[in-house]
Order: C-alpha cells, then sequence, then structure tokens
C-alpha cells in the first residue's frame, strides 16, 4: 500500500498543450499503477480536451467551477462540482471548462489514451450555449 497526499511529491505541473485547447494545467496524482493515470486537471474558461478514448474507461470527480463534458452520440451534460462523470471504455468523448468559468476535476483514466481530433470552436459554442 502507498498514500499519495494530494500530488505526486516533486513532480512539476505540466501546462497541457498537444491535446488540450486553450490553458490547461494538470498536476500528477498517481503514477506507478499499470494501465492508469489519475491527474488534477486545471481547465481556464475556454480550455478542453480534444476528442479522446480510453481503453478501459474514464472517471472525472468535479471539484471546482463549471464546464462541459459530451460524447459522439451527441450527449452532453453541464458539470458542476460534486458531479463524478463515467465514460465507458472506448468511448469518444471531450471535457472542459465552460467559457466564463474555470473547472477543475480530478481524472482517473483507465488503459491507453488514444487522442483524436481537436474539438471544432463553433462545436464547443453550439454547448455552451445550450448548456448555459
Amino acid at each position: 500500500m502507498k498514500i499519495h497526499r494530494g500530488r505526486l511529491p516533486g513532480a512539476a505541473s505540466e501546462n497541457r498543450t498537444e491535446t488540450f485547447t486553450g490553458t490547461v494545467w494538470g498536476d500528477p496524482i498517481l503514477a506507478e499503477a499499470p494501465a492508469l493515470s489519475a491527474n488534477t486537471v486545471c481547465f481556464m474558461p475556454g480550455g478542453r480536451t480534444y476528442w479522446h478514448s480510453h481503453g478501459g474507461g474514464q472517471i472525472l470527480v468535479v471539484t471546482h467551477g463549471r464546464g462541459f463534458v459530451q460524447n459522439r452520440d451527441d450527449e452532453r451534460s453541464l458539470i458542476s462540482p460534486g458531479d463524478v462523470v463515467y465514460v465507458p471504455p472506448g468511448e469518444e468523448h471531450w471535457h472542459g471548462a465552460a467559457d466564463d468559468s474555470l473547472l477543475v476535476h480530478v481524472a482517473i483514466s483507465l488503459g491507453p489514451t488514444q487522442w483524436l481530433s481537436e474539438v471544432e470552436e463553433e462545436q464547443y459554442r453550439r454547448v455552451v450555449a445550450v448548456g448555459s
């Protein structure tokens, strides 16, 4: 057993740029568990992931702010503190902050992540317009 106290000791916060739009920072929480990653992720207003999926699924625990999650079937939802989102294995989705709020969540990702295309600005704006 090993207990981590909020984040990995000595780990630097990471400015996520390659598969995220906008300003997004991640703090690694857990690294040594095979096929699992856990990060606290802070999205500035409008920040979001690219479309992606996880081989074993993903759990998002929202701690601060407001944001959105959407899958390829056009299911979408506003998310806020206390919400826990479960994304099944292989489901293509994205998540990120509202355009007027930051979003902080703990992301627990199981299995490999497959990164796909960027969420187009027009699509993001449609989700924000409906969800706000």
